[in-house]
């Protein structure tokens, strides 16, 4: 369970990440990410984590039991895929299947929003747990800050692509 301080659960906070139309998809579920504003994105002492909340809809899913069970384990994938950013532990053997060592900068989003797609509940755990780090990953490269760092080498001046300024 996630602790009460990433807990997404304002209808507001939910109804802002929506119209904000900042969304990744897989095959299971769509993220909806709400970033920071610049002002809070400067590194505290703490990285601070974004609120998260999961969506199984009615219309999707009709059975209470099965939207809980979906929201559980989608849930639970997150809490895994993130556990060595809230606990600074690596992740545990659940998570050895997917690609490499998962490092998501997390401080930059404010809000995170899953929502579940039908598929979720026929789905095994290993493609619950790639579909919530292929989105998480797919988030911070379309919608993420973009950060200069010395390996990429300074930003591009902006006088054109050759970096000729027009007279």
């Amino acid at each position: 369970m996630l602790p009460a301080h990433e807990r997404l659960r304002k209808s507001s906070v939910f109804q802002r990440a929506y119209t904000g139309r900042k969304s990744v998809n897989s095959r299971v579920v769509t993220l909806y990410v709400v970033p920071r504003a610049k002002e809070q994105r400067k590194a505290p002492s703490k990285p601070r984590l974004p609120f998260v909340g999961f969506v199984a809809a009615k219309k999707v899913l009709k059975s209470a039991v099965s939207r809980n069970r979906v929201k559980r384990r989608v849930r639970e994938a997150y809490r895994l895929l993130t556990r060595s950013l809230r606990d600074g532990q690596s992740p545990g053997t659940l998570v050895q299947n997917v690609a490499e060592t998962p490092r998501y900068k997390l401080g930059q989003w404010y809000v995170l929003v899953f929502v579940l797609h039908a598929n979720a509940l026929e789905a095994s755990w290993e493609e619950i747990l790639k579909a919530v780090d292929d989105c998480l990953t797919k988030a911070e490269t379309k919608h993420g800050v973009v950060r200069n760092t010395p390996a990429q080498g300074p930003a591009r001046p902006s006088g054109g692509p050759t970096g000729a300024k027009n007279s």
